[in-house]
């Protein structure tokens, strides 16, 4: 059985389904036994007549059938009639059904289950989904107007239905069964109108306010209806027994919620992963707090799961996106369930029971409560509007009218009047309770829900806005591209080329999703709408010309583009967190700070209430100052005197010995005086001489200690420890009563019958103060109280940092995507210009803190390192699945380990330390798997200390050498160049976008290289590089640089080359994202893709063919040219997969400036392809074309081909095995590049190629144009002949191409 319908069971069917007995005559006897049928059905011991248990489970999945053929008849014909509305009358059209054929009866016999059970099963159902689905965040912000509009209003609109009722509608009750009739039709149940009121611009609040409204009011509808029901009851009889009663239901209540709210989200905050228990954990949160607080504590356990419901909303972020949706969906299916059930089983009750009293009154009468519910309604708000406009979001009157028209009724009311209805003393009131409910609630489900977006649109709430028509606009123009791009796609497809396209692009044309909403306009009217501009034309040209925007829709537009990149800020923070950069804490403080920002009139994020979470907090340095002056000696804060006697005090007194001797002869003090305080009198005459004599000597003591610490430390030098200040005042004391002692030994005068004892009593307690002194032996737990407060400031300033990251990570996805989302230029303009400022802002704080705690960024960093790194594991895991490497079973298994790791990480608290300069310096990226370059670089460079605005490199410079930076904060800042930037990027490394044109800022951290572009290029720096504080970083020159790609020449794996795949794949994750094919891909997604990307040396060639080995191509400096459509292709840019032949700037065809640098392509390798696949055969210099076969070998063989250098040098034999094209000659590309033969001096190759390898690919000592520095160890070469230097290169050449 399926664990939903297992649990549907448990939930719906009634525990039992007895029947009352059936009336019989009782004059009637059975069959001649001659005893009455009466006497046989009164008697107590014959068991009562049951229906079998499974004619309920009939109704009940009956009925839920029923529910699904109708909610699909209306979906498919898109009525308009509320579902409930037609399961009430299903469930009338079975209760007429029994009422006229008895037989029936038997089927419908668990709709008349008690209304407590139906409450117990039902209400915490759509009590608990509807505070779930509230938007906590708003829902507390509006918080006064739900609590004025629920409480107040919800009894004021109780008490104006009373009049009516007494007056109109029964003139036998009294006012208090009137009371209970208006406080049935007051709770309210909004959900019908709520999706609609999300529609609008304002629509979100008044959404929340109707749904807080329904939750707070039913709950206050609940207690005052136990409270006036109690009253007529004659349980209650007393003013102030109501009150006490109201006071501890609603008390009781909120304890309670807040208790078992804080008790589930605790639990669903462990269930990240697990979806069972996670949706187990909120079901048994929600019965268990109604349960227990209605059953056994006696107070409101509705209103207790209302505030459950609020509070497990409020921590919904604690688990998976994924897992939270299905606990979402769960609850809507339970509330659907509910609904179904609740109105078909009232519908027979009333149809059944009481169908003899719908009479043309009672018709009439559910007319005239109907209008008294919502008149009361609507002049409950106008009275409260004066507050409700200036508490919360504020409201205006034609909110105001919404939210009153909005105020559906729904099953609450139909339950209580049910109630009323099986109550023994008010039963004979309950049909027209019944009646009079069930009325208002059909009706306002038939004419307020359906007439909603009417009134909406009427009260001008529901018309869209300029921007919210560009915007769908824009969205709609991508989609039809994309179906365009997806179609012609198709046609290639040899199975589907014989289709019919033009039925295939009707059934895929949509129409504007506001199209349907603009009635009443012309054609032309409804094409500007649906283009969401208005057009001129122009007299002359006879062009259309938008209009511009006036100031109102400017104003307007403006703050739906804010909405807008708040919303997609938020959508980052997400996603950042289900890939594991940021924590459950952190994305929960950034979402909520986007949330402040939607309310606030700016739409800025409070960037000084993140501030301080990167700053230590005020009560922890308190503390930890504290206890460094704890630890700090009292001579250490004073200056040594240079007198001899005060030295010699001075000795004395910081000596540890001195210490020790006072804080003993505190020690001995401490009983004395607590044998004279406790000690009655009389006392023999040796014990008060020894007391005295004792004090004397302690007094002594302490005199002589303070009058030497005023010697050794000066007269206010000893004033400046509070240990000193107690003694002094301790002294005082001390002098008193010793005064005192000498006048009692002395003269017959005695001091305890002379003077209240009392007063000496205190006198001697007060000296016991010193008995503080020894607190100062507690500094051997200083250091660990200390380290417990550093690391509690260490853990707040890493989730700053973790804070921080994420959301300038957030503002650079933000900043990306602005041109998609909002087109207005101007409008862009100023948020980009904010986005960036803020970006920056927060940048530099980070730096700062990083530079002052590098622990705590080093944490954050690693752990998010760790995280990204299981989840593309996770994202390798399924896609091996997909592929069908693993089945189910294995594809869990591996799930499984992974998540272990993820749930470790997420958990680990320990700090880590920041690494060593030349662990650093190791890790740069285009270091890894050149040890021997980074051991070269170590040995030839030095860390160089810079002071806070040092300059590290000037804007127009020449570059001289690049910066690895091991600690401290700098800025750089980008000036465009004065000249044409087209045929070369600038001298900047450090974009975030695009713009080369537009000065940009930017701050570096530790373990960044600064200059990398500069030593490729040669060009003068287009920057300036400022340090923002102390800077450690390490200098290497233009000759070590250069000396360095010597030691790895290879011109796909060397240095070179992989300094140019940084630098390319960093500009490919700005420029791959515009491109259509990677619209869909995510950052993680996309920096896998370009994992397998390299950037060859492509100098000696004119001419490059793309085959299909080429995934991509992306040009990241110089030009090039398709051949076919002679289009010029300028960095950085996307060479489109239709180019198939590119011109090089070499080649005469293409006229280039004389200083247009060498073209560089960053080539993303097909799947299953490698570099050496792609460059391992191509032709001669003036044309290059890559074979399109790929290696046969198995695994075994492709591996140790590429680790053995004796493989490596048969490769050039594979060239005349393979397939040759006619007319061109094929060489090997690395012949191409180092000649036919390495090593041999007789075979160097031809005058170009020795020219080509000598200036551009293996740059020696003579080609540089700084002077030759002596090098240590096994990296120096000495200039004494030719073919030495070319035997050696050929052995490093060798040793690094075998370890690849």
């Amino acid at each position: 059985m399926s664990p939903y319908l297992y649990l549907l069971l448990l939930i719906f069917i009634p525990i039992n389904g007895q029947e009352r007995p059936t009336e019989i005559n009782p004059n009637v006897t059975d069959n001649g036994t001659g005893v009455d049928n009466d006497t046989l059905f009164n008697n107590p011991d014959r068991p009562s007549l049951a229906y079998p248990p499974h004619l309920s489970l009939l109704f009940v999945f009956t009925t839920l059938l029923i529910g699904v053929v109708i909610r699909s008849l209306m979906l498919w014909t898109s009525r308009c009639l509320p579902y409930r509305v037609v399961m009430f009358c299903i469930g009338g059209l079975a209760g007429f059904c029994t009422y006229h054929y008895p037989d029936f009866k038997p089927f419908v016999q668990a709709c008349y289950v008690d209304v407590d059970l139906l409450l117990l099963i039902f209400l915490p159902i759509i009590e608990f989904h509807t505070a779930y689905s509230v938007d906590a965040h708003t829902f507390f912000k509006s918080l006064p107007q739900v609590f004025l509009v629920s409480v107040p209003g919800t009894l004021l609109t109780s008490l104006m239905v009373a009049f009516m009722g007494y007056y109109l509608i029964e003139s036998s009750w009294n006012f208090g069964t009137a009371l209970l009739f208006g406080v049935v039709c007051s709770p309210v149940y909004p959900m019908e109108v709520v999706k609609q009121l999300r529609e609008i611009s304002k629509g979100k609040y008044l959404a929340v306010l109707l749904m807080g409204e329904g939750v707070i009011g039913d709950a206050s509808v609940m207690i005052t209806f136990t409270a006036v029901f109690g009253y007529l009851a004659l349980a209650i009889t007393e003013a102030s027994q109501v009150s006490l009663m109201l006071l501890r239901f609603a008390g009781g209540g909120i304890l309670l919620g807040i208790f078992m709210g804080n008790v589930t989200s605790g639990l669903l905050s462990l269930m990240y992963n697990d979806m069972l228990c996670a949706i187990m954990v909120t079901l048994s949160g929600a019965y268990l707090t109604y349960y227990v607080g209605e059953k056994f504590l006696y107070v409101s356990g509705l209103l207790g799961t209302v505030i459950t419901g609020v509070l497990v909303s409020n921590q919904k972020s604690t688990i998976a996106g994924d897992i939270e949706v299905v606990v979402s969906h769960f609850w809507h299916i339970l509330t659907h369930v509910a609904n179904t059930l609740l109105f078909t089983m009232v519908g027979v009750v009333i149809f059944e029971k009481i169908s003899y009293m719908m009479t043309a009154k009672q018709v009439a009468l559910i007319f005239v409560t109907y209008s008294t519910v919502y008149c009361s309604r609507l002049l409950i708000y106008f009275i409260m509007m004066p507050v409700l406009k200036r508490v919360g979001y504020g409201m205006t009157w034609h909110h105001g009218l919404a939210c009153s028209w909005g105020g559906l009724r729904g099953p609450l009311s139909l339950c209580l009047a049910l109630t009323v209805m099986q109550a023994p003393l008010i039963s004979d009131v309950g049909e027209i309770f019944v009646i009079q409910a069930a009325g208002l609630v059909i009706l306002s489900l038939l004419v307020n829900a359906t007439t909603m977006y009417k009134v909406l649109k009427t009260l001008g709430l529901a018309d869209i806005s300029l921007a919210k028509k560009a915007n769908m606009t824009n969205c709609v123009k991508r989609i039809m591209m994309t179906r365009d791009r997806c179609v012609s796609m198709l046609k290639m497809d040899k199975f589907l080329a014989d289709a019919n396209w033009d039925l295939v692009q009707e059934g895929t044309t949509i129409k504007h999703p506001y199209q349907l909403q603009m009635s009443g306009r012309d054609d032309d009217d409804e094409d500007d709408a649906y283009m969401g501009y208005r057009y001129t034309t122009c007299p002359d040209c006879e062009r259309e010309i938008p209009n511009e925007p006036t100031k109102k829709e400017l104003a307007e537009m403006f703050r739906e583009a804010n909405q807008r990149v708040l919303k997609a800020m938020k959508i980052s923070y997400w996603r950042q967190y289900e890939h594991g950069k940021i924590s459950k804490e952190g994305v929960r403080t950034l979402v909520q700070a986007v949330e402040v920002a939607t309310d606030s009139e700016d739409g800025a994020i409070n960037l000084e209430l993140l501030g301080s979470l990167w700053r230590p907090k005020p009560h922890a340095t308190w503390i930890r100052r504290k206890l460094v002056n704890m630890m700090t000696p009292e001579a250490a804060n004073a200056q040594v005197p240079r007198n001899p006697w005060r030295q010699y005090c001075y000795r004395i007194v910081t000596n540890l010995w001195f210490d020790m001797f006072i804080y003993l002869v505190i020690l001995c003090n401490t009983p004395v005086i607590l044998c004279e305080v406790v000690m009655r009198q009389p006392v023999t005459l040796l014990t008060s001489y020894t007391i005295k004599l004792l004090n004397l000597i302690f007094y002594t003591i302490y005199v002589l200690e303070m009058v030497m610490k005023m010697i050794a430390l000066g007269f206010c030098g000893y004033f400046k420890s509070h240990w000193n200040k107690l003694d002094f005042v301790m002294i005082i004391f001390a002098t008193g009563d010793l005064i005192l002692d000498v006048i009692d030994s002395l003269t017959p005068w005695d001091k305890w019958d002379n003077l209240n004892s009392s007063i000496l009593t205190a006198t001697k307690l007060v000296r016991m103060l010193r008995f503080l002194r020894l607190c100062k032996l507690a500094r051997v737990s200083v250091p660990k109280i200390m380290a417990y407060v550093d690391r509690m400031i260490d853990i707040q300033l890493a989730f700053g940092y973790d804070v921080g990251k994420g959301f300038v990570t957030g503002e650079q996805e933000v900043c990306s995507l602005l041109p998609q989302l909002v087109d207005n230029k101007h409008i862009q303009e100023t948020l980009s210009a904010r986005l960036e400022m803020d970006r920056l802002t927060v940048t530099r704080q980070l730096g700062l803190l990083q530079r002052d705690r590098p622990w705590t960024a080093i944490t954050v960093k690693t752990r998010q390192a760790t995280t990204s790194t299981l989840n593309i594991m996770i994202l390798d895991a399924q896609q091996l699945k997909e592929e069908g490497f693993l089945d189910e079973m294995e594809y869990r298994l591996l799930l499984h380990a992974i998540q272990e790791k993820v749930q470790l990480c997420r958990h680990k608290g320990s700090l880590v330390a920041p690494s060593s300069p030349e662990t650093q310096l190791r890790a740069v990226s285009w270091l890894q798997g050149n040890e021997r370059v980074a051991d070269f670089f170590l040995e030839n460079s030095e860390i160089i200390n810079y002071n806070i605005n040092d300059i590290l490199i000037s804007r127009g410079d020449e570059p001289k050498g690049m910066y690895i930076v091991v600690s401290g904060l700098l800025e750089a800042t980008y000036e465009p160049p004065a000249g044409e930037i087209d045929e070369a990027i600038p001298n900047f490394e450090f974009f975030t976008d695009l713009k080369f044109d537009e000065p940009s800022q930017e701050y570096i951290v530790s373990g960044n290289a600064i200059g990398v572009l500069g030593v490729l290029t040669n060009r003068p720096y287009s920057y300036t590089v400022r340090c923002d504080s102390g800077v450690q970083a390490y200098y290497i020159s233009m000759t070590v640089i250069k000396e360095a790609f010597n030691l790895a020449p290879h011109p796909i794996m060397g240095l070179e080359a992989s300094m140019w795949r940084e630098i390319g794949i960093k500009f490919s994750m700005m420029v791959l994202p515009t491109v259509p094919a990677y619209h869909g891909l995510s950052t993680e997604k996309l920096s896998m893709r370009l994992e397998h990307a390299f950037v060859p040396c492509l100098k000696a060639f004119k001419v490059f063919v793309v085959n299909e080995l080429m995934e991509d191509i992306v040009l990241i400096d110089g030009v090039c040219q398709d051949l076919a459509t002679r289009e010029v292709f300028q960095p950085p840019c996307y060479i489109p997969r239709t180019a198939h032949r590119l011109i090089f700037p070499k080649s005469s065809q293409l006229m280039v400036s004389i200083g247009c640098p060498e073209t560089k392509l960053l080539i993303v390798p097909a799947k299953d392809s490698d570099e050496m696949d792609i460059m391992e055969d191509e032709v001669d210099d003036t044309q290059c074309e890559l074979m399109s076969n790929s290696s046969s070998r198995c695994l075994y063989h492709r591996v140790a081909r590429r680790l053995s250098s004796d493989s490596r040098r048969t490769l050039s034999q594979r060239g005349g095995r393979k397939r040759r094209r006619g007319g061109a000659r094929r060489v090997n590309y690395r012949e191409s590049v180092w000649g036919s033969k390495i090593g041999s001096v007789a075979q160097v190759g031809s005058d170009k190629d020795a020219h080509v390898k000598k200036s551009m690919y293996r740059p020696t000592l003579e080609t540089t144009l700084e002077p030759k520095r002596e090098l240590s160890g096994r990296f120096v070469r000495e200039n004494s002949g030719r073919g030495n230097r070319l035997e050696s290169e050929e052995e490093i050449y060798t040793t690094n191409f075998s370890k690849t």
